[in-house]
C-alpha cells in the first residue's frame, strides 16, 4: 500500500521484536558481551572475547581487566518509563539499556627479576547501569539485502562522583558499547518476514515503538 507519492512499501519492527533479535544475538554469541585480558580470558571463545593487557611501566604483565555486559534491551520513542528515565528518547532515537560489570586486577604477580613481593593480585568487581541514547543507521542499502545497524549517541551512568569522573567513565563506556551495538545487524528483510525484497528509499526512524522503512518491492 502507498504511503506518500513515491514510496509503495512500508516496514517496521517494533521494540518488543528488536528486543527478541537482541537476545537471540547475544544469546547465541556472547563474546560480543564479554571481554577480558589474558588473566581473566585467555583465549576468544564463543563465550568471550580475549584483548591485550594495559602495558604500563613497573606491573608486570600489564593492567588486567574486563568488561561483561548484559543482554541489551531497547526503548523506541515514545518513552516508555512515564517520564523517569535518565535518556529520553526524542524524534527518531531510541535508548538502549544493559548493565556493564568491570572486573579489575589491584596488585600485580611479582616478576622474575622483582625483589619486592607484591603478593597475590585480587580482581575487584562493580556493577554499572548504563543508557544510551540511539538512532537507528543504514549500514548497506543493497536492494533485497541492505542491513541496518545501531549509532550510539551518547551514554548516562548515574551515582558516579565528582562529575568529572562520570564523564571520564561514560566516554569510556560508550566507545566500548558503540563497539559492541556494532556487531548487531537487522536486515531488510527481517523488516517485511521475508515476503519481498526492499529497495530502500526513506528511513530507517524510530517512532510509535517501531524501526520503519520505506520503499519498493525487489
Amino acid at each position: 500500500m502507498s504511503f506518500t507519492q513515491v514510496e509503495h512499501l512500508f516496514a517496521g519492527v517494533d521494540e518488543l521484536g528488536i528486543n527478541d533479535l537482541l537476545q537471540a544475538f547475544f544469546t547465541a554469541r556472547p563474546r560480543h558481551l564479554i571481554y577480558g585480558t589474558p588473566a581473566l580470558v585467555p583465549v576468544t571463545t564463543v563465550a568471550a572475547t580475549s584483548i591485550p593487557a594495559l602495558a604500563f611501566p613497573g606491573i608486570p604483565g600489564g593492567i588486567q581487566f574486563a568488561f561483561v555486559f548484559s543482554i541489551p534491551t531497547v526503548d523506541i520513542n515514545p518513552d516508555s518509563s512515564g517520564g523517569t528515565a535518565v535518556l529520553i528518547p526524542g524524534a527518531g532515537e531510541f535508548t538502549v539499556t544493559t548493565t556493564v560489570r568491570i572486573f579489575f586486577q589491584c596488585g600485580s604477580r611479582k616478576s622474575p627479576n622483582d625483589q619486592i613481593d607484591r603478593g597475590r593480585p585480587t580482581f575487584l568487581e562493580t556493577e554499572l547501569r548504563v543508557v544510551g541514547l540511539c538512532q537507528p543507521v543504514v549500514i548497506s542499502s543493497l536492494p533485497g539485502t541492505g542491513e541496518i545497524g545501531i549509532q550510539v549517541k551518547r551514554v548516562e551512568i548515574v551515582d558516579i562522583r565528582p562529575d568529572s569522573l562520570e564523564s571520564i567513565v561514560e566516554c569510556l563506556i560508550l566507545m566500548i558499547l558503540q563497539s559492541v551495538l556494532a556487531n548487531v545487524r537487522l536486515p531488510f528483510n527481517a523488516l517485511t518476514a521475508g515476503a519481498f525484497g526492499l529497495i530502500l528509499i526513506a528511513g530507517p526512524v524510530a517512532e510509535a515503538d517501531q524501526i520503519k522503512v520505506r520503499g519498493n518491492a525487489l
